[in-house]
């Protein structure tokens, strides 16, 4: 489905390509660009296929039995309980998203002298969104509380808008030949500013259900009750300029000695993009920790931010 999609949104760009080319366009001496050096200019347009995007989210997480604000005033909350006493960072839960295809587009502006090009992109990329439980032995938040989440609403995370606008310095090198096509190889460095939006959501069982959850060690049902179908909701965008490396391998057709058509495929790679906030909502409460007061910060990590794109680019020699 993949490669489909690519082959007809290529077509179609390279037909769009072709027709604004065409006024350039001459007969003959279209090779004899492989001879010239100079600055040129170019867009392009194309689509990418993003890499899966691993998350984390770490903070202190204390068993709902130490949340004071629970307790009515006729009850005492715990105060000896070594678990409430903890305030060990750790990682709440981890995630991984898979954003599939989107769209993306940019210019460049280079110098060639001979085979080697010199080059600066901006490139934008976007991504729709994705959605993944939050599961598995790999989350301590489901493994310690994993009987209090309600069926109806299973944990959840979702990612969307997912986009960047990156800055790349590139470097090619072009297989100069006697024909119209010039197939080049490059790399580039540079840097991403990342954004994406996040929303996590976990709702306990309502309370008749929740009462029959077995807790070791068991604590008061008057807390159980106010804490029955309570919603802990996290709803923020992390935004980070991270740094940034890509491989380049592709070819050119000249039109003309001035204007070329090429198709360009990529592989980029993008370091870690870390976000620290607060929740919005904790138990149905403030968002804070246990003891009713400290706030309940968290840290977000999100890796293995990357793409692979292919794309058309029109560019003109001066």
């Amino acid at each position: 489905m993949l490669v489909r999609y690519i082959c007809r949104c290529l077509s179609r760009s390279a037909v769009v390509a072709a027709i604004l080319a065409l006024p350039f366009a001459t007969p003959d001496g279209a090779s004899a660009q492989g001879d010239r050096q100079g600055f040129y200019a170019g867009l392009q347009l194309g689509v990418v296929n993003s890499t899966a995007v691993s998350s984390s989210l770490s903070g202190v997480n204390h068993p709902t039995r130490c949340d004071v604000l629970l307790y009515p005033s006729s009850v005492t909350p715990p105060v000896d309980d070594a678990a409430c006493l903890d305030r060990t960072p750790a990682v709440i839960f981890s995630n991984e998203f898979d954003h599939s295809r989107g769209l993306a587009g940019g210019f460049m502006a280079g110098y060639r002298a001979g085979g080697v090009r010199i080059e600066m992109e901006y490139f934008h990329r976007y991504l729709g969104d994705a959605t993944s439980p939050v599961g598995g032995a790999d989350n301590p938040a489901l493994q310690g509380k994993a009987s209090e989440w309600g069926n109806d609403e299973p944990p959840y995370e979702w990612i969307g808008d997912y986009a960047a606008h990156q800055f790349f310095a590139n470097a090619y090198y072009d297989f100069r030949n006697a024909s119209n096509w010039t197939p080049y190889v490059g790399a580039g460095v540079g840097w991403a500013a990342t954004g994406l939006s996040y929303y996590a959501q976990l709702v306990r069982k309502p309370e008749a259900e929740y009462l029959q959850v077995e807790f070791e060690p068991d604590w008061p049902d008057a807390a159980k009750r106010a804490a029955a179908g309570t919603a802990s909701i996290m709803d923020t965008r992390a935004t980070m300029t991270v740094f940034g490396y890509q491989l380049l391998a592709g070819v050119d057709y000249a039109l003309s000695q001035r204007t070329s058509v090429g198709v360009t495929v990529r592989q980029t790679r993008f370091d870690d993009v870390r976000h620290d906030t607060p929740w919005n909502l904790v138990r149905s409460h403030a968002p804070v920790q246990a003891d009713g007061v400290t706030p309940f910060d968290a840290t977000m990590e999100f890796g293995g931010i990357g793409y692979q794109a292919v794309t058309v680019s029109l560019k003109y020699h001066f």
